[in-house]
């Protein structure tokens, strides 16, 4: 498990300029009163006296140990009656008592990231908002989730009592996608599914759920149409030299889950199914998960694929059937 590079990047950047731009705003209000109020200046100037004094002893240990403690146990008392004066000293002329100090976004970690250590709770949603952002889905990962999807759409009367009516396979669809999600880097755990089902049925609304709720626990996840992803790949095999940027190549190869959408509608040509085959096949061989969405039944996939592909495919994905009728459609 590992966040993308770019983004833990981005979201370091961006917290270490916040932490910055806090020390700076201080520094500014700090410069300010000095003018206005040269008594801060002098307490302050004590102040820092009082922390070199402690340094110095702490580390010029001459004195007994106890004649030590003593002495710290003064200045340390000095320096809280100094700090008491600064606060009041502020407060009588109507400014907060911490005015001077970085109004950080986090006063848990004060914008570093980590307190302790540990990553600290801002950094884990920074890069978490900023997962979803790079995973493909824009706007669409905030508003389709586990949440709001519901069965109402799919009707519950059965005209197949052998197959089940669609609100009833929708509800083992919902509950196979909600434990891939929960269970998503376990061992043991199903690393690759395959949604089937016609249009307007869901499939990329929890295709969307799933990546939010995996984003959230640190991994590394992208979407793509099967178009766009085929068409990555035969830019770069008949492209110059340097004239086509690998690092996409590079992040359908190696991201914790790949969700590649709407497999089937892409062009046909054997260079599309070779670079879908050697696609499937290292993620496979490096156990890295994989969510495949199409309207294609099994039959219709033979007809289309290789079959390499198909095999791929129906050996190594756990198959969501989709059923009923266009939810798009009833909304309208």
């Amino acid at each position: 498990m590992a966040y993308n590079s770019k983004v833990v990047k981005k979201v370091l950047s961006d917290m270490e300029a916040k932490e910055k731009s806090a020390v700076i705003d201080a520094d500014k209000r700090k410069t300010e009163l000095y003018r206005k109020l040269p008594q801060l200046r002098e307490l302050d100037a004590r102040l820092r006296g009082t922390h070199k004094e402690i340094i110095d002893i702490v580390i010029n240990v001459i004195n007994p140990v106890s004649d030590v403690a003593v002495t710290l146990d003064s200045i340390k008392d000095a320096n809280k009656n100094l700090q008491k004066q600064r606060v009041f000293l502020l407060e009588q002329n109507g400014y907060p008592g911490d005015y001077t100090e970085p109004a950080y976004n986090c006063k848990n970690c004060a914008d570093t990231g980590y307190k302790n250590s540990e990553m600290c709770a801002c950094l884990k949603r920074a890069l978490a908002l900023e997962s979803a952002n790079a995973s493909g889905f824009g706007e669409t990962i905030k508003s389709q989730t586990f949440k709001n999807f519901t069965l109402d759409y799919y009707k519950e009367d059965t005209p197949d009592e052998t197959d089940g009516s669609p609100h009833e396979k929708m509800a083992v669809a919902l509950e196979k996608c909600r434990n891939y999600a929960r269970r998503f880097g376990q061992s043991n755990s199903v690393r690759h599914l395959i949604f089937i089902g016609s249009t307007g049925l869901g499939k990329t609304h929890m295709a969307s759920a799933i990546a939010g709720e995996i984003i959230k626990k640190g991994y590394d996840v992208y979407y793509n149409s099967a178009q766009n992803i085929l068409s990555s790949f035969e830019k770069e095999r008949f492209s110059y030299r340097g004239e086509f940027d690998t690092e996409i190549i590079e992040r359908y190869m190696s991201c914790d889950l790949l969700i590649i959408d709407d497999l089937g509608t892409e062009y046909t040509g054997s260079v599309y199914s070779t670079s879908l085959y050697g696609l499937i096949n290292a993620r496979l061989a490096a156990a890295k998960g994989m969510v495949i969405t199409t309207n294609l039944g099994y039959e219709d996939m033979r007809r289309k694929y290789d079959e390499r592909v198909v095999s791929r495919i129906l050996g190594e994905f756990v198959t969501v059937h989709f059923a009923g009728e266009d939810v798009r459609m009833q909304k309208e």
